[in-house]
């Protein structure tokens, strides 16, 4: 049984997005700065393809 390559492209550029926003965050003191992390996880996890 042979696995498809999925493309991860669009999941790499969300994470470095949410990078972005969160070094942001942390610079700014961002009082809610626990509500990036999710979205910072998730395309993490995405891009590597791990779920």
């Amino acid at each position: 049984m042979e696995k498809q390559k999925k493309n991860t492209g669009i999941y790499w550029i969300l994470f470095l997005i949410t990078t972005a926003v969160l070094i942001f965050a942390i610079n700014r003191h961002f009082e809610y700065l626990t509500l990036i992390l999710p979205f910072f996880c998730t395309f993490f996890v995405k891009a590597l393809d791990i779920m």
